[in-house]
Parts: C-alpha cells; sequence; structure tokens
C-alpha cells in the first residue's frame, strides 16, 4: 500500500476533537497521570515489554469509555501525555494503547494515526525496541507507514548518542515498503550534522551519493556536519569540492563556517570569507551577522557587537529576535548593567514589529534582579504581558527570587501560582527558590510541603544545600517524623543512600 504523505497526516489531524472527546482526554489524562504518581517507575534495568498492559487500568479504561475512542482522541492523548515532563508517564500510556488495540485490532485501522505518538514516545525514552514492535505491527497489518515515523525514529536515535542505528534504521526503510527520498536522506545527514557525528555523515554521503545526486541543500549539511564537529579544515574541504563540481554554495553554505570561524576565535578570517560571499554575488543574512555578534557578546567586546549591528542596517539587512537580544544582552552583562539601554533597545525591537520572546526579558530580568530594583521588575512584567510574551520556567525563577530578596512572598506565590495556571514546568532551580524562601522565613510546613512535592510528584532530586536546608528546618522544629518520610522517598527514588 502507498505511505501515508505528511500532508495527509496533517489533514487527518487537522480535525479539532468534540466537545465530548475532548472531556474524554481530559478524564483519560488525569486517570494515567494519577496512576503514575502513585506507582512511580522502578530502577530496573529491565526494558518494558512491548505488551505491558495493566489489569487495574485496564479496567478504569473499560469503565470510562465502553465503546473504542477516536483515533483522534488516542493520538492526542499520548501526544500529551509524551510533553516534556521529569517524570513521563510512559508505562500507564503504553498500558493505554495496548488496552486501546485489544479492543480496537490493528487490522480495523485504516490509518497509522493513534501509532505514530506512541512510536515516538517509546523512542524518545530510548525504548526503540518498543518503536519497533509497532512498526512492524503495521507492517504485518499492511497498514501504510509514513516516511516522517522513520525521520522521528532516525531523529531520536541521533539524540541518544546512536549514529550507526540510525543509519541502520534509514537502510531498512525498503524493508517497510517505502522508499527513501532525498530529502529523506538530506534530514538524516542534517540529524547526523546536529548530534555532531560528521565522520558519519561523510561516510554515509560518500557510499550513497551515486544513489542521491548531491545538491547545494546535502553539501551544505555536510559543511555544517563538519563545522558542528569542529573541523573547520574538513569543512572547507567539502565547500571547496561542491565548488568544483559546479554547485554554488548558498547563504546557509557560507554562514555554517563563518559561524564556526566565529566561535573558534577565527574572527579574521570569518571576515574574509564574509568578502568573499558578499564578491561572489551571495548576499549575507541576520543569522550570518549574528554569527559576529554572538562572538563578541561572548567575549565581552560591546563597542564590536555595536559596529556589527551598524553594519547590519548598512547592508539592509533587518535584525530578528535573535540579534535584538545579543544587544539585551551586551547591555545587561555585569560590567555594563545599563537597565536604561537595554529598556531603550526592547522598546525599539518591539516599535520596529520583531516580537520579543522569553529569553529577551530574561535578559533584563538577570539585570533587574543584581540591580535589586522591584519596581522595574513590575513595570517590565507588565510590559511582558502587554507584548502577550509568555513566560518560561527561567523567567518565573528570576521573578521569584528577586520578590524573595525583596521579601515580598505575596508576589512570590502570586508568580508561583501563576506559573501552574500557565502549565509552565517547575525545575530543580524552582523549587529551590520556593523552598529557601521559606526556610528563611522559618515556614517549616511549606518548606517540607514542597520538597515531598519536588520529590514525589515531579520527581526531581533536590540539591544538596536545599535537601539539608529542609532537614535542619524540621529537625529544629522537632518533626523527625516528617524528616524521616522525606529520607525514605529519597531514598526510594534513588536520589540518596540511607547511610548518606
Amino acid at each position: 500500500m502507498a505511505a501515508l504523505t505528511t500532508k495527509s497526516t496533517k489533514l487527518l489531524l487537522s480535525k479539532p476533537l468534540s466537545p465530548s472527546d475532548t472531556q474524554l482526554l481530559s478524564h483519560l489524562h488525569s486517570l494515567i497521570i494519577t496512576y503514575h504518581q502513585s506507582n512511580p517507575p522502578s530502577s530496573s534495568s529491565l526494558p518494558p515489554s512491548p505488551s505491558f498492559l495493566s489489569p487495574s487500568l485496564s479496567s478504569s479504561f473499560s469503565s470510562l469509555l465502553p465503546s473504542p475512542p477516536s483515533p483522534s482522541l488516542v493520538h492526542s492523548l499520548i501526544h500529551l501525555l509524551s510533553l516534556p515532563n521529569h517524570s513521563p508517564p510512559f508505562l500507564p500510556t503504553l498500558s493505554f494503547f495496548n488496552w486501546y488495540l485489544s479492543i480496537h485490532p490493528p487490522s480495523s485501522h485504516p490509518s497509522p494515526l493513534p501509532f505514530l505518538p506512541m512510536l515516538d514516545f517509546a523512542a524518545k525514552l530510548r525504548h526503540f525496541h518498543i518503536s519497533w514492535h509497532f512498526l512492524d505491527l503495521l507492517h504485518s497489518h499492511s497498514i501504510p507507514i509514513p516516511l516522517s515515523a522513520f525521520s522521528s525514529l532516525i531523529r531520536r536515535y541521533i539524540r541518544a548518542s546512536l549514529p550507526d542505528a540510525a543509519i541502520s534504521a534509514f537502510l531498512r526503510i525498503p524493508s517497510y515498503n517505502l522508499q527513501p527520498t532525498p530529502s529523506t536522506f538530506s534530514l538524516l545527514i542534517s540529524f547526523l550534522s546536529k548530534g555532531r557525528f560528521a565522520s558519519h555523515a561523510q561516510s554515509l554521503f560518500d557510499s550513497l551519493k551515486h544513489k542521491f545526486p548531491p545538491d547545494v541543500v546535502l553539501y551544505s549539511n555536510l559543511v555544517h556536519a563538519w563545522c558542528r564537529a569542529g573541523r573547520i579544515d574538513e569543512a572547507e574541504r567539502v565547500f571547496r569540492e561542491m565548488k568544483d563540481n559546479g554547485i554554488n554554495p548558498n547563504v546557509y553554505t557560507f554562514t555554517s563556517i563563518i559561524d564556526a570561524m566565529c566561535r573558534a576565535g577565527q574572527i579574521p578570517r570569518a571576515q574574509e570569507l564574509l568578502c568573499q560571499m558578499i564578491d561572489d554575488g551571495c548576499s549575507p543574512n541576520t543569522a550570518t551577522f549574528n554569527s559576529f555578534m554572538r562572538a563578541h557578546v561572548k567575549a565581552g567586546r560591546t563597542e564590536q557587537v555595536l559596529q556589527v549591528h551598524n553594519q547590519m542596517k548598512q547592508l539592509g539587512c533587518e535584525p530578528d529576535v535573535i540579534t535584538y537580544n545579543f544587544l539585551i544582552e551586551t547591555h545587561c552583562r555585569k560590567r555594563q548593567r545599563n537597565l536604561d539601554a537595554a529598556i531603550k533597545v526592547l522598546n525599539q525591537m518591539i516599535a520596529k514589529g520583531c516580537a520579543p520572546d522569553a529569553h529577551t526579558f530574561n535578559h533584563v530580568f538577570k539585570c533587574v534582579l543584581e540591580l535589586g530594583d522591584v519596581n522595574a521588575a513590575h513595570k517590565l512584567y507588565t510590559k511582558m504581558r502587554e507584548v502577550k510574551c509568555e513566560p518560561n520556567t527561567v523567567t518565573y525563577n528570576l521573578l521569584m527570587g528577586l520578590f524573595s530578596k525583596a521579601k515580598s512572598m505575596d508576589m512570590v506565590l502570586r508568580m508561583k501560582k501563576e506559573m501552574e495556571e500557565e502549565g509552565v514546568e517547575a525545575n530543580v532551580n524552582t523549587y529551590g527558590v520556593l523552598i529557601s524562601a521559606f526556610c528563611e522565613r522559618g515556614h517549616w510546613k511549606r518548606a517540607y510541603g514542597l520538597m515531598k512535592e519536588m520529590v514525589e510528584q515531579k520527581c526531581l532530586k533536590p540539591s544538596g544545600p536545599t535537601r539539608e536546608m529542609v532537614f535542619g528546618l524540621l529537625r529544629n522544629a522537632g518533626q523527625l517524623t516528617k524528616h524521616e518520610e522525606l529520607v525514605e522517598k529519597m531514598v526510594e527514588r534513588g536520589f540518596i543512600s540511607r547511610y548518606l
């Protein structure tokens, strides 16, 4: 059977869930998360079985869903459960999917839609045997498999630092009645490039270039691979090879080498290549100049940062959010701490129609925190909301740290509440800031509750200072039972030794 294209898969997903399915999605998500928190994953080294099925969960699913859920609902639920999380609920999700297949067998599936997020979720957690199990299941029932499923699997292998397995997965595509396209091959070279596996990319390129004739995109990805690996000499060799073969480098090719040179501190050589680029009739873009700007920002060369910005303007190259972030970071560095200049750039950025992101504001918030200017923090946060820029975890951590330092616990708690309401994931630093704030005020109940939440629900390992801060507070308050309870929970999670 012909494979589903990425476009056809997107069309299947474009249909919104019905109100009843949306409600079921919420109930199922809550059921799976609750089960996961009550049954944390064991420290066993044995890989999970692809056919894992929890009897108690299956019973709950059957009670909640008397008839099979729609493929769109299954896809949406698994995608939601696989979103970044410190303790992903993989086993209960796998149990749900196997329960779903037991009442809605693969032979009755018109498309692979419900399988795709499960394949990716398993690969994301390096349970590759489970991904292949479901690919084989699709193939055995002649269910069309989109090439995007293999692209996802290959990307996960690269992220797991398994380049040979990624290449093997690519070579296995024909055994699933599919033919890899030049774009799929180029994507694999790109993935290897991002993973800094340049020698693998070169070897694959050399062995298959007779089947996939190189073009500017393929050569550029290979150049980028050597640049990412820090081998500028090899990148220049491939650069010369492509020109010898009559393929003109594009702005991406030039920028890859310029960026590598800038990162290696070879600014004069990068400038020479920029001149060659312009002479060859290839106009530099914003990313090209951002490479120079990044190097100067890192080295603390404020004047050179501003010179690059002026050069951009002279060549009619519009700055993007990354450019503005570098300019703001320059003004906010410890040696500068020019809050007024940073705010001025922020206002210019907004006036130019360039939407700031959380990183933009975080640079300014760091400066505000160092200056201890609470009023500036309030004004900046208000502006952030006005331009509809969503705060991230770092934003909230900085604000809570600032307000705690200013002894404004009401604002600390307000930030924590907003963070939870907006679904921004707390990290170790978040809990460190909150726990420190309550410990400094002697509030052992709140500190204990946060530590318990951190370990039990979020599966986050407290830092040594945070842990000892809470333990000391509980001992001083005579709360030895609660102290022992926290110790047991951390031992159970493998965070500390019982006799630490």
